[in-house]
């Protein structure tokens, strides 16, 4: 029997290992770090969670203006997501750390102050106030309370009312939020408690990340990819079950089937003669037109405006010869002008007007 070649043989292994890059390393020497430890005390380190929305070149000057300090702070970009900001007081640099969460581009910010670790994911802690809902009144007491900050982090405050439960947690932003929990109790019973959770941003809502949303979820996608491959699979059984069925189908099911459309084609058809029926029966002219009793509409009824008839002149005694020249010149002119309507005006108020009839002047023997 031929004896088989192996990988490195056949050179397998080493176009495997020419695809993948090659990273060097380099031994650090020792340094006495004690100095750049005092030096950078007064330093936060802040991490963006979604790169793509939130730029750091934006972030730096805006950021410093939601905190109102007193003295400086200098911001810059360390890459890969993270950026710095080094205080001159520390009253500042606590009243920052005081006022988490903080958020820019509506996504979270972690802020968090600098540690001599040496860790790919710090920062990574964000201060929550936690607001507990469906928690029986009767539990409503503080190790009750703390259990649950416990759970989630690292328990930093509570506050306990006879309206409201809430709990500060310092939790990791890297990973997904809890949003509820199944509380088991020395009965036997449960129930579910949900968490809200304070001046939180966007997120997703399927599996309650930080770093997306619901329609860039990859859990989500590939529940949506199962479905709609369980339908592609699902169609062609009910093809199948169809024609499975037309063909063991006895002839008294094909002839009810036959009856129905044959039914529902004849619908169709009569409907449209008689919308043709209608529209050859409806006459074109008024005159020719009868109602239900065969009665003839007679002619039309005229639509022309007519103008309303001026009103009727006062008769005026054309005897009396004490009007002077100008009052019989206006009554001829208002004799021999038509009926005119009143022009249009914006007036509201209708003004006094003269009476040209009246002599301007009084004469006398005229009244007498």
């Amino acid at each position: 029997m031929a004896r088989r070649f192996t990988k490195e043989e056949k050179g397998k292994h080493q176009l495997a290992d020419t695809n993948e890059p090659i990273i060097k390393r380099i031994k650090a020497p020792y340094v006495d770090t004690a100095a750049l430890i005092k030096e950078n005390a007064l330093t936060l380190i802040g991490r963006v969670i979604n790169s793509q929305e939130q730029r750091i070149s934006a972030l730096i000057p805006a950021l410093p203006r939601k905190w109102h300090i007193q003295g400086r702070a200098v911001g810059s970009d360390l890459g890969h997501g993270c950026f710095q900001f080094r205080f001159e007081k520390e009253e500042d640099l606590e009243r920052v750390l005081d006022n988490r969460p903080y958020h820019f581009a509506y996504w979270m910010v972690i802020l968090q102050r600098w540690e001599p670790v040496i860790s790919a994911t710090f920062p990574s802690q964000i201060p929550f106030w936690i607001r507990i809902k469906g928690l029986p009144l009767h539990f409503w007491h503080e190790d009750m309370i703390c259990d649950v900050g416990k759970e989630l982090g690292t328990l930093m405050n509570h506050e306990l009312t006879k309206t409201s439960a809430r709990i500060k947690v310092l939790i990791d932003g890297l990973k997904p939020l809890e949003k509820k929990y199944i509380i088991e109790y020395d009965s036997g019973e449960e129930s579910i408690i949900y968490l809200e959770y304070e001046k939180l941003e966007n997120h997703c809502s399927f599996c309650q990340s930080l770093s997306h949303l619901k329609k860039d979820c990859l859990h989500y996608l590939e529940g949506n990819k199962t479905l709609t491959s369980q339908k592609n699979l699902e169609e062609p059984k009910k093809l199948e079950d169809q024609n499975n069925y037309e063909r063991r189908a006895t002839p008294s099911d094909r002839r009810n089937e036959k009856i129905y459309k044959d039914k529902d084609m004849n619908q169709r058809y009569l409907r449209l003669e008689m919308s043709d029926y209608n529209k050859e029966r409806s006459p074109k002219v008024f005159n020719d037109r009868v109602d239900r009793h065969d009665n003839s509409f007679g002619n039309r009824v005229a639509t022309k405006q007519t103008r309303v008839p001026p009103p009727v002149k006062a008769t005026t005694d054309m005897a009396d010869t004490t009007q002077n020249w100008c009052s019989r010149t206006h009554t001829q002119e208002v004799e021999n002008q038509g009926y005119v309507s009143p022009p249009y005006t914006n007036r509201r108020h209708v003004r006094r007007e003269r009476n040209y009839m009246r002599a301007p002047l009084p004469q006398r023997g005229l009244s007498e």
